[in-house]
């Protein structure tokens, strides 16, 4: 029997339903984000370092004076911290800019013209100028005393001292010899040349810091300019130097007799301010009768981080704007830009050390300094001295393999 279909409804029907969007399971989400943490802590730990979790491995050449603060275990370890670890070479500032093997990140020279001479050389304008310091000189209480006598040092009112470098000048035109000085501080049976020790000018950073003060007083207090020396003005430094006898065989070796071997053997040393105040306060000690001069005038030793790759270029930018590494730099004894943890560490520790330094003279350029170096190292060639010696010790781990990520290959 057949059934009358229903009549129609009176109600309209209801719409039709939207397509199912049912969530994913939790198990689901979970998953996705632990690929997404994977990921990016992949991205952190190849940016810091290895996929791993290794420390990322970068090397650069810097000036002899600078590797123990880069050996510095408090230096290390922060850096590691930061996902890095940077292992140094030295060598002197002047041959910096030419000794940059493949696999090395960065240079780190200690002069403006190092500086200018490294970037022109390495294709670069990128720097960092993480900190500075400026060149004094370092004596023994007798000496100083006998030198004020003579007109030369004088002790400030604030507890330093002061080393009149004209003065001195005058002094080694006359041929001044040590047992000349007056009073009897000064051992009658030293007849060697009352002349500051410096290191070996042909390499050394500090040395060419030495050469633009006295060529400043050299020309009549005026900066050296060009390249074309004036024969009187190359004969007298040359003889500055050359006077000193047997050149060092490394950059630290003039401050190494200073601490280790008294004023019978080096009364009278050209530095780093910061060697004196790292060594007063880290150690090797320092003589008990130590003297810390300031030359007037005297130039700064401006220290840069000149980076080849990017690694090079992140230790650059952590040297400068990391607070913990500023502090470190600071303890060693560098100038930065924050002057307060300076000013701390020399008022904790009792240093005759001043807060600001005056009567700075600034240095020529670079090709006007090589051209300088240029006529003494014709005359040390000429009078038969030997070549220089290279700061090329490896520092720890040695020189390593290349990394291959050179920014300019």
């Amino acid at each position: 029997m057949a059934y009358p279909p229903p009549p129609p409804s009176s109600h309209p029907s209801p719409p039709p339903r939207p397509p199912s969007r049912r969530r994913p399971p939790w198990p689901l989400l979970v998953g996705a984000a632990a690929v997404a943490l994977v990921v990016l802590g992949a991205g952190i730990l190849w940016a810091l370092g290895g996929a791993d979790g290794s420390l990322r491995q970068v090397r650069g050449v810097v000036g002899s004076e600078k590797v123990p603060f880069f050996e510095d275990e408090r230096v290390r370890s922060r850096l590691a911290e930061l996902g890095y670890e940077v292992t140094v070479r030295p060598r002197g500032s002047r041959a910096i800019a030419e000794a940059i093997e493949e696999g090395e990140d960065f240079g780190s020279p200690g002069s403006t013209p190092s500086t200018e001479h490294f970037k022109e050389v390495n294709g670069i304008e990128e720097e960092y100028r993480p900190f500075s310091t400026p060149m004094v000189l370092l004596s023994y209480e007798p000496i100083a005393e006998a030198l004020a006598e003579a007109g030369v040092a004088a002790q400030e009112s604030d507890g330093t001292w002061s080393f009149d470098m004209q003065a001195y000048l005058d002094l080694t035109e006359e041929r001044t010899r040590w047992r000349d000085l007056p009073g009897d501080s000064v051992s009658s049976n030293n007849r060697n040349e009352l002349l500051i020790r410096t290191t070996d000018p042909r390499t050394s950073n500090s040395a060419a810091m030495h050469l633009v003060v006295l060529s400043y007083l050299l020309n009549d207090e005026e900066i050296v300019q060009g390249t074309s020396v004036d024969d009187d003005l190359a004969a007298t430094l040359s003889r500055l130097f050359l006077a000193q006898g047997q050149p060092p065989d490394s950059s630290q070796q003039p401050f190494e007799h200073y601490r280790d071997l008294g004023p019978g053997h080096t009364p009278l040393v050209w530095a780093y301010e910061f060697q004196y105040i790292a060594a007063a306060v880290h150690g090797p000690a320092l003589p008990e009768d130590a003297v810390l001069m300031y030359p007037s005038p005297t130039v700064f030793s401006t220290h840069t981080i000149l980076p080849v790759t990017e690694a090079g270029s992140e230790i650059g930018r952590l040297l400068t704007e990391d607070e913990v590494l500023q502090t470190l730099a600071a303890d060693y004894g560098f100038r930065t830009e924050d002057t307060e943890r300076f000013e701390e560490l020399v008022g904790e520790h009792a240093l005759p050390v001043r807060r600001q330094v005056g009567d700075v003279v600034h240095e020529p350029a670079y090709r006007t300094v090589e051209a300088l170096i240029g006529r003494i190292e014709q005359e040390y060639s000429d009078s038969g001295q030997p070549a220089p010696a290279a700061d090329q010790q490896p520092g720890p781990g040695g020189p390593g393999g290349p990394l291959n990520d050179r920014r300019n290959p």
